[in-house]
């Protein structure tokens, strides 16, 4: 079974919170499992969501799924995912890590970039992340 794992970032300056979604369905587009976290941080906006790539990577790891396609609406992360250019940013060195992690416990598995219409359950689960007081599963 293939599961599909959305993930999105939501940032509130007024918080100073970076809110994290992930949704997780299964072949059929049903749901099975969401969360929401958040960081009390501003960052770049690719960098949070770069974070929300990495969180996702921890999580459906330790739920053990496999197959999953991973799909996030940010173009510039899934792109530099996908680069083999050294970069030794912050945005990088978080996108080294997912690398890392993709590449030892994901097989026949992708990340893929996504228009964000496709993404809103995601998206609200990050937004939701940035007015809460704790993550929730």
């Amino acid at each position: 079974m293939v599961h599909k794992c959305n993930i999105d970032a939501a940032f509130s300056s007024l918080n100073n919170r970076v809110g994290i979604g992930v949704c997780i369905r299964d072949e059929d587009g049903a749901y099975v499992l969401a969360k929401y976290e958040q960081f009390t941080l501003l960052c770049d906006v690719k960098i949070g969501e770069a974070l929300g790539l990495l969180s996702a990577l921890n999580w459906v790891h330790d739920l053990n799924l496999g197959p999953v396609e991973f799909e996030l609406d940010s173009k510039v992360v899934v792109d530099k995912f996908h680069s083999n250019k050294g970069d030794d940013t912050e945005l990088g060195e978080i996108v080294s890590h997912c690398r890392r992690l993709f590449f030892s416990h994901y097989n026949n598995s992708s990340v893929e970039f996504i228009r964000r219409q496709a993404n809103d359950v995601a998206h609200s689960l990050a937004k939701a992340a940035t007015y809460v007081a704790s993550p929730q599963i």
